[in-house]
């Protein structure tokens, strides 16, 4: 791997960082585990399926966790759960009003933070810049389904 790419992949955990932190103070607000508070500003965009499974995969989280985070989010009635017509086991995660709320208190953290990150850059910068991250993160995900199929096969 060469240097510059491992240089921006210790931004992005820095990044990370920061942005948990943030919300770390939204989720112990409201008693919440960070799973909890990530769930939660997960499923408040429309940019994916609003599925637990997708969750699993996009976070690399296991099931049993995810589904006990969803479980918890559920009984504090912050998000109902459906099963989807097709699959029984994929559920479908909505906020409530009040799981809403939480979110846009996360966001209200974090939103200053990534305001910050791309001060100094222009327009055309965000730009180029915000095409390269979504190809990275189409790539990423890609990469995530690989590892997901493989994961699958080694259990039968």
């Amino acid at each position: 791997m060469s240097k510059s790419m491992n240089t921006y992949l210790e931004y992005a955990r820095q990044i990370s960082k920061i942005l948990t932190n943030k919300m770390k103070a939204v989720g112990n607000k409201h008693k919440l585990t960070k799973m909890e508070a990530h769930a939660l500003l997960f499923f408040s965009v429309d940019s994916h399926e609003p599925i637990a499974s997708e969750f699993c995969k996009c976070g690399s989280y296991p099931k049993s966790n995810v589904s006990k985070a969803l479980l918890n989010l559920s009984k504090r009635n912050f998000i109902t759960m459906e099963s989807r017509e097709g699959d029984r086991r994929d559920q479908e995660v909505k906020l409530t009003a009040e799981g809403l709320e939480v979110a846009k208190e996360i966001r209200a953290e974090i939103d200053p933070i990534l305001a910050k990150l791309s001060k100094g850059l222009d327009p055309k910068d965000k730009q180029v810049l915000y095409s390269a991250m979504n190809t990275l993160k189409q790539n990423i995900d890609d990469m995530m389904i690989e590892l997901f199929d493989e994961k699958n096969k080694e259990k039968l």
